[in-house]
């Protein structure tokens, strides 16, 4: 009888004896060898839940900082509000240390 493939279908080669897997949609049991190997990476939570999620919490999304940014032990600059609008203190005293030498 013909073969259809050189390897019988079979990654053994030299093995005697192959463990088997039992196969996710059917439960067959089939050489480990043998059988076709998927690995899908599928989020844990779907994408409503964590909205729901995000909404719901009380912290912010917080970044990776960079090498050199993570040596920083300074806390962060802090938000302060003024006329309902954000104002960053250090952009806030640049932009007035620039305007006091603008008028000199």
């Amino acid at each position: 009888m013909t073969k259809k493939r050189r390897n019988n279908g079979r990654n053994k080669k030299g093995r005697g004896h192959v463990s088997f897997v039992r196969c996710s949609n059917c439960s067959r049991c089939v050489g480990k060898d043998k059988a076709i190997k998927r690995f899908t990476v599928r989020n844990m939570v779907e994408s409503a839940a964590v909205r729901d999620i995000s909404e719901a919490s009380v912290y912010s999304v917080v970044r990776v900082r960079s090498r050199e940014g993570r040596r920083n032990r300074a806390p962060p600059p802090r938000v302060r509000w003024k006329d309902g609008k954000k104002v960053n203190p250090a952009v806030a005293a640049a932009e007035e240390a620039k305007a006091a030498a603008n008028k000199q």
